[in-house]
């Protein structure tokens, strides 16, 4: 019975108690806050205020804004599934190394080992072209 047990890790089981990510309120929030402006200034069209001098500014900015905000939560889930699929790739290739090395002749562990270096070698190729583009992009909001 112990051994059909769900393995999990610490962390992971952490990780889902804890609720929403910070990042995901800022998302949100920025969102509301565009619908907010949109909704504003319909409210003054209908009422017949003349919104033309500030109008425009608030929807680029709410807007700009909020898109800025949409990239930055993009960026991060993309580095962070790329590191979690990095550490999972590392343990699978270690359980592999252990398991299959006395069980198959050399010849097949050698080829199995030449195909898990190359996809290794892709992940890090990967994960290191996103990281170094998340740090180096700089996020522009242009507002005319």
């Amino acid at each position: 019975m112990a051994s059909q047990k769900r393995r999990g890790s610490r962390i992971s089981t952490v990780y889902s108690k804890r609720g929403r990510e910070f990042s995901k309120y800022i998302v949100i929030i920025t969102g509301l806050i565009f619908i907010l402006t949109l909704l504003d200034i319909r409210g003054m069209v209908l009422e017949g205020i003349d919104t033309s001098v500030f109008a425009t500014q608030q929807i680029v900015t709410t807007g700009g804004i909020f898109g800025a905000s949409i990239i930055f939560y993009l960026n991060k889930s993309k580095i962070e599934n790329l590191s979690k699929g990095k550490i999972r790739f590392l343990l699978l290739k270690l359980r592999l190394e252990l398991k299959l090395k006395d069980k198959i002749p050399d010849e097949a562990y050698e080829c199995v080992l030449a195909e898990i270096n190359k996809i290794s070698d892709m992940m890090d190729s990967k994960l290191d072209n996103a990281l170094e583009e998340a740090i180096q992009e700089e996020i522009n909001i242009q507002n005319f």
